[in-house]
């Protein structure tokens, strides 16, 4: 799952940074940079922020495939033992992918907010909405298998 989740992120920021590389002298010079909660830009900035968000989009993902690579440095709040360590990491390595690949996902959502003025905002939404119940259910689940 984790090479799969990896492969699935990579290709969507390389895609994303090839949708901006062919479309950048068709995008407006200045794009919204923030918006409220119900979609609607209220601050504006130069197309460079496009750049910015592939950065934290890599960024982002970077950070966690290496905490991803570390199971020792995660604060598990049940005890790993030999009986529950594969299903304690299994169900967390399944969190981490949902998470990389929603985090990637809304980056490249919220640039397409501000390359194309009237992109809906619900998908965003889902995405958080997903990620932070995979993340609550995975808590549950580790909880129940120690």
């Amino acid at each position: 799952m984790r090479k799969i989740s990896n492969i699935i992120c990579i290709v969507l920021i390389i895609a994303f940074a090839v949708f901006l590389a062919l479309g950048w002298n068709s995008f407006p010079e200045e794009v919204p940079t923030h918006f409220n909660l119900s979609g609607t830009a209220d601050s504006f900035g130069p197309k460079t922020t496009l750049l910015r968000d592939l950065a934290v989009m890599a960024g982002l993902f970077i950070l966690l495939a290496v905490v991803e690579s570390f199971p020792r440095i995660w604060n598990i709040p049940v005890e790993v033992t030999e009986d529950n360590k594969d299903d304690i990491l299994s169900a967390i390595y399944l969190m981490f992918a949902v998470v990389k690949t929603s985090i990637v996902l809304i980056c490249a959502i919220s640039s397409f907010m501000c390359i194309y003025q009237g992109f809906p905002v619900w998908p965003m939404y889902l995405l958080i909405v997903i990620m932070l119940f995979t993340i609550v259910f995975t808590i549950f689940r580790v909880l129940k298998l120690q």
